[in-house]
């Protein structure tokens, strides 16, 4: 009941408004402009990219500017000199001071270093899970514009066959009423028209079904009017297994990731072992001040203060939090040896099945153009000898059902091997 209301919706709203022509190219643009998941990927992108500037602030020094201004009050107090009780009266002090303070880290264990490392290797991990999530979308659509096409090929080979049914019937009413054939031939006659007819009805669903699956790939609401058109098929090429996995090798997305993410492993690790080493800053501070505030701002000769510190510092015992990170980081790092080398296994086994599949794809596309010249050529004999009394109206009926279902393969198959070319394609990354 669901697919009913999306059918009718559909095609009201093609009967409603235009209709817009896209090719596989078109639909890719539409999906790499509208699809939230590339938006996202891009927008972690820039993030990284600021955190690739913010990591160098463990190195840069930081200046900061400041004014203070102090009012001290002190009550009345009592105090005996000389055997004579003297009492002061409350007193007010003011202070005023203003100066600036430079910090400066100098060593920290190369903890610096390999912070700003591990934000631009970081970031070259996103770059490769951008890729990913775009090459993703460009098989997605093609599989889907692929679909749309397959569907339209096969409702074509219905109507052929309808059209033919249809021509078969109005044939075996003629012999019929002549008395040539018996009653039971226009029965079977009627069913296959009214077969063949369903199967234009449900194939024309279809093709409504799949084109709303491409417009959600390409990121357009599921009821958008468009129409899909293929300017000139080409069979799939042929593709060497070896050259196949040593492309995959460079150019997999999820392969280089892995990669990156062994080496941000490995510099964390290393930042981990900074902690063994002492770290050493210094700060300079330059202010000026006193009971007025003038003395902020006038006579620079006067009344300022300078003072340089130096910090070192050496860890000596943490409760063996330090020793545990390190550990952690380390087997954290040996562990991405065997999921780089699994991942390796999964393309390699992967590349080879999608070979082995487009190899057979390509064998039976030929084979199939072959059935269909004999399917024709044997449709045509049955409907001439059943013509001349010599066939059965069931062979005809086989013989254009065999027809049919050849031409269907060679269009089924045509396009899943589109498809798993993309697939392909996806996996050796040139997507």
């Amino acid at each position: 009941m669901q697919k009913f209301w999306i059918i009718t919706l559909l095609i009201t709203t093609t009967a409603a408004f235009g209709t817009e022509k896209l090719n596989l190219h078109d639909c890719i643009n539409i999906a790499l402009e509208k699809n939230p998941g590339i938006t996202i990927a891009s927008k972690q992108v820039n993030a990284y990219k600021s955190g690739v500037r913010g990591s160098y602030g463990s190195i840069l020094p930081y200046v900061s500017l400041g004014a203070r201004s102090n009012r001290s009050t002190q009550g009345p107090s009592e105090y005996i000199a000389y055997g004579t009780s003297f009492i002061t009266p409350d007193t007010t002090t003011l202070y005023y001071s203003a100066g600036v303070t430079y910090s400066q880290n100098i060593f920290d264990g190369g903890k610096w270093w390999n912070n700003i490392r591990l934000a631009k290797n970081s970031l070259n991990t996103v770059i490769y899970d951008q890729n990913l999530v775009r090459q993703s979308v460009i098989a997605n659509v093609t599989g889907k514009f692929y679909n749309v096409l397959k569907a339209k090929g096969l409702l074509n080979v219905y109507k052929v066959s309808l059209k033919n049914s249809q021509e078969q019937l109005v044939k075996t009413e003629e012999m019929y009423k002549i008395g040539q054939v018996a009653k039971k031939d226009l029965f079977k006659a009627q069913v296959s028209e009214g077969n063949d007819r369903l199967n234009v009805i449900r194939q024309r669903s279809m093709i409504l079904l799949a084109i709303s699956d491409l417009n959600i790939a390409i990121g357009q609401s599921p009821n958008t009017s468009v129409e899909i058109y293929e300017e000139e098929y080409k069979t799939p090429d042929f593709v060497d297994k070896k050259t196949a996995i040593a492309n995959a090798i460079i150019g997999n997305q999820e392969y280089n990731s892995l990669i990156a993410q062994k080496t941000s492993a490995f510099l964390q690790y290393k930042i981990a072992q900074g902690d063994r080493f002492p770290t050493l800053s210094s700060t300079f501070s330059y202010y000026r001040g006193g009971p007025e505030l003038s003395r902020t701002y006038e006579d620079f000769n006067k009344w300022w203060n300078t003072d340089l510190t130096f910090n070192l510092s050496f860890p000596l015992f943490d409760g063996f939090r330090r020793k545990t990170n390190i550990q952690q980081k380390l087997l954290n790092f040996n562990i991405y040896e065997d999921r780089i080398e699994q991942k390796k296994i999964e393309i390699e086994s992967h590349i080879e099945n999608l070979i082995l599949t487009l190899n057979t794809y390509r064998e039976m596309i030929e084979i199939n153009e072959l059935n269909i010249k004999s399917a024709k050529e044997d449709l045509r004999l049955a409907q001439e000898m059943y013509r001349l009394n010599s066939a059965t109206l069931l062979e005809v009926l086989d013989a254009q059902v065999t027809l049919t279902r050849a031409q269907g393969d060679l269009i089924t198959t045509k396009y899943d091997a589109k498809i798993a070319e993309a697939q392909l394609a996806l996996v050796m990354g040139t997507l």
